[in-house]
């Protein structure tokens, strides 16, 4: 297997700056870092890649938690209270999709998010009440544009669901192994949807269901003010103590959204060294609440970052968000930094996962992203600075997957 030797002026490694980095390929993975010199030595075959003057490289950007086809949606549900924009956007729109619509409109997507720097995407696939043929389509498009893929198989089996989301708990344990057996590649995970779209039943049997095929468990919790009033009603308990009831909050969970947590619930998910997926910008889009990041990370729960509902796939604006809310929900300009923000956005977004990217370090995979430092509009700031609070998508010059080029300034390819 051949390698590459790869060097740049500048780059981002654990979000400090550092100048004349070069790290060495090998597969799909960084064999070393090292001065050039030592490379060329342990690597004397290799093949030499420059990025010359003006760019700096950047870990490739973690997209924790997307559905994609709400791309979809862009323009239809604007401005519209959750449940009008759920019934008369994403209802109306999604389960009519076609395996060939999925494919087409997730190719799209990904070329999006590649183009913008985000190298992995966790998507949340609820299209799955036929069978695995839409499932398999998005895997297929993700093989297409090159992105790496971590598919949360959505379990649902609410009433109030689309027949084309729903599945029996067996149904959906036999489906999900199938497409674990079929598509190694594409790094399946179980994910019943919420307590309001997957039963007590169904969700208790996910949790059994990541436990025997240590996989993670993803989850929406504690998204909206609604969720939780229903869940209290229902159910007597909010919906993270209802998930610990059920027995799925470990370290396999993944809680997509915990915005609304309370401080005991905080202490809960890192007791149980599980993780959050925050989505800002969705959040804002739908008015849904500000979540405690800093919190969070004060307890030591890892937190990624997420695209959602595609408003815009970009990880840029989901790390600007991150870091104005936070200074806001606290009056506070020092409550959130740009560094913790672009860490959110790479490593532990990366760690949220359990996916081995967000950092330029040996054994990692090879995913980074080149920034044209001509596109910053103020590039004697530190780089982290200059790309978190004012760097838009266009920056993003090249983006490589495993080593391998995906994406350039230009071109959807």
């Amino acid at each position: 297997m051949s390698a590459v030797i790869v060097c740049a002026g500048l780059a981002l490694v654990s979000a400090e700056e550092r100048s004349d980095f070069c790290f060495a390929i090998r597969g799909e993975r960084i064999a070393a870092i090292a001065p050039f010199e030592e490379l060329r030595e342990r690597f004397p075959d290799a093949a030499v890649r420059e990025h010359g003057p003006g760019v700096a490289l950047i870990p490739g950007f973690i997209n924790g938690h997307s559905h994609a086809y709400q791309i979809l949606l862009r323009g239809i549900g604007d401005d519209l209270p959750f449940a009008r924009w759920r019934d008369e956007a994403l209802y109306n729109i999604v389960p009519g999709l076609s395996p060939e619509d999925v494919q087409r409109t997730f190719a799209t997507a990904f070329r999006e998010m590649l183009a913008g720097g985000i190298t992995t995407v966790a998507e949340f696939f609820y299209l799955n009440g036929g069978g695995n043929a839409h499932a398999e389509a998005v895997i297929q498009a993700a093989r297409e544009t090159g992105i790496r893929l971590v598919l949360a198989r959505c379990w649902m089996d609410a009433p109030a669901a689309p027949a084309a989301f729903r599945e029996s708990i067996d149904t959906a344990a036999t489906r999900t192994l199938e497409l674990m057996s079929g598509f190694p590649d594409a790094n399946i995970c179980v994910a019943p949807h919420s307590v309001h779209g997957a039963s007590p039943e169904m969700i208790r049997a996910a949790g059994e269901f990541a436990r025997q095929a240590n996989c993670p468990l993803q989850i929406h919790v504690g998204e909206a003010a609604y969720e939780v009033e229903q869940t209290v009603a229902r159910y007597g308990m909010t919906p993270l103590r209802l998930l610990e009831t059920l027995g799925v909050v470990d370290e396999r969970l993944v809680a997509v959204h915990a915005i609304y947590v309370d401080a005991d619930e905080k202490k809960l998910l890192a007791n149980a060294r599980a993780s959050v997926i925050h989505n800002p910008v969705t959040n804002q889009y739908l008015g849904d609440g500000i979540c405690d990041v800093a919190g969070l990370l004060d307890l030591g729960v890892p937190v990624g970052l997420g695209t959602d509902a595609n408003v815009n796939a970009s990880i840029l604006d989901e790390m600007r968000s991150a870091a104005f809310l936070q200074k806001l929900a606290r009056n506070d300009a020092g409550a959130f930094c740009a560094t913790g923000a672009f860490r959110l956005g790479t490593s532990m977004g990366a760690e949220a996962l359990g996916i081995d990217a967000g950092d330029f370090r040996a054994g990692a995979f090879a995913d980074y992203a080149v920034v044209d430092l001509e596109r910053l509009t103020s590039p004697a700031t530190p780089l982290v600075n200059a790309l978190v609070y004012r760097a838009q998508a266009g920056a993003i010059r090249e983006t490589f997957v495993g080593g391998a080029l995906k994406a350039a300034s230009g071109s959807s390819s």
